[in-house]
């Protein structure tokens, strides 16, 4: 199964009341933890998504949150680990590379 990842709503937080950092919530048809045997959410077949939270710096992924069954679930714990964040959908895109979830092809 191919991994595939999708960038559909993003936002900004200050983390240590000076730098900026990322937040993304990306839709997938893979759990990130899956293949270490920690498994929140299966994913069975392509048609199949989960939403999980990345935390970026730079374009860089710093963490990844559990799985989640919808935007909303997603959206509700990214803003009680960052209560603060800025939804403005800077980045909306695909990601690629599967789990290292690069910007770039």
């Amino acid at each position: 199964m191919e991994l595939k990842a999708q960038i559909v709503k993003s936002g900004t937080w200050v983390y240590g009341g000076a730098a900026l950092r990322e937040v993304w919530i990306v839709r997938q048809n893979f759990d990130f933890y899956d293949d270490e045997g920690y498994q929140d959410i299966p994913c069975v077949n392509p048609d199949e998504a989960v939403f999980q939270v990345l935390y970026a710096a730079n374009g860089q992924t710093q963490s990844v949150s559990r799985a989640c069954r919808s935007l909303e679930e997603a959206t509700a714990l990214a803003e009680e680990t960052c209560p603060k964040i800025t939804w403005d959908n800077h980045r909306l895109q695909p990601l690629f590379h599967g789990r290292r979830y690069e910007l770039e092809e």
